[in-house]
């Protein structure tokens, strides 16, 4: 049997604040697929941390969105921590930015 090393990863980790969600690699349909696949990862995201993060495709920004949902409707705003130029960018042209508090 052969495995397919994913260009990315995604992990949920509690901190003081709350659960974040911490992206890094590639973040990818795959890596995506790989995250949801594992139960019990329905808890909303208080920040999402994005500084080991090089890519981000639609998928992996739909996974933003529905992370951070239930922060958004408890009247927080979910923040965008330390993402690259590219993930910026991406996270702008998708038009989602306002959803966000930006973190350096």
């Amino acid at each position: 049997m052969q495995t397919t090393e994913l260009p990315g990863g995604i992990d949920l980790v509690e901190e003081v604040g709350g659960p974040v969600l911490r992206l890094r690699g590639e973040v990818d349909w795959l890596v995506v697929d790989a995250y949801d696949a594992v139960p019990d990862r329905r808890r909303s995201a208080v920040a999402v941390d994005l500084s080991a993060a090089t890519f981000l495709d639609v998928p992996g920004l739909r996974l933003l969105l529905r992370a951070t949902e239930g922060t958004r409707r408890s009247g927080q705003v979910p923040e965008l921590r330390r993402a690259s130029h590219t993930v910026q960018r991406m996270v702008q042209i998708a038009g989602v930015e306002r959803l966000f508090a930006a973190v350096s």
